[in-house]
C-alpha cells in the first residue's frame, strides 16, 4: 500500500469526472459531501436487469466507473467545491488477471478479492491511496508490490503527476 499525493487537481478531476481515464475500473462505494453526504455502493442490483440484460453483464457484480461516473459529476459540478469526495475504485477482474499473468504471478488471480485505487478529495488535497485484499491470508507482497509500481505508472501514463507521501 502505498499514498500518493496528487499534484494537479484540476487536472486529475478532469481525466477522473469528464474523459474515460478510469472508465474501466469498478466501483466500491462513492461519497461525495457537499451540502449533504452522497452515497453510492457499487454493487449492481442483477434484479433490475432483464435476463437479456443479466446476461451482457457476463457476472459482473460491481458497476463500472463508466456508469457511476455521470451521477458524481452532477454531484461534483458547480461554484462551489464538494467538502470531500472519494470513490473506491477496483481494477477488474479481467485486468487483474492480465496483470498477474503478464507479471509470472506465483499468487493466482482467483486468491485475489481486489485491486484498490482510494482516489479523494478533502481539505484541499487530492490523493490516491492504493490497497489490495486477498481472499485468504497471503505473506507473499509481490501482487501488492506489483500493484503499487502498476498505479504509479498508469498515473504517469496518464500525465497525472504524483509524488509518494
Amino acid at each position: 500500500m502505498i499514498a500518493l499525493t496528487i499534484e494537479d487537481g484540476r487536472l486529475f478531476v478532469s481525466k477522473l469526472l469528464v474523459q474515460n481515464t478510469f472508465d474501466k475500473f469498478y466501483v466500491g462505494e462513492s461519497v461525495v459531501k457537499t451540502f449533504a453526504d452522497f452515497k453510492m455502493g457499487g454493487s449492481l442490483n442483477t434484479g433490475y436487469f432483464s435476463s437479456d440484460e443479466q446476461q451482457q453483464l457476463d457476472g459482473r457484480h460491481l458497476c463500472l466507473w463508466s456508469e457511476i461516473k455521470p451521477f458524481a459529476y452532477q454531484l461534483i459540478k458547480g461554484h462551489k467545491l464538494p467538502v470531500s469526495f472519494q470513490f473506491v475504485l477496483q481494477l477488474s477482474d479481467e485486468n487483474t488477471r492480465w496483470l498477474l499473468e503478464k507479471n509470472k504471478s506465483s499468487v493466482p488471480a482467483d486468491a485475489v478479492e481486489g485491486l484498490y485505487m482510494n482516489l479523494r478529495y478533502e481539505k484541499n488535497e487530492f490523493s490516491c491511496v492504493t490497497g489490495i485484499s486477498f481472499k485468504t491470508f497471503i505473506l507473499d507482497k509481490t501482487v501488492e508490490q506489483l500493484w503499487d509500481e502498476t498505479v504509479k505508472t498508469f498515473f504517469r501514463q496518464q500525465h497525472i503527476a504524483v509524488t509518494e507521501k
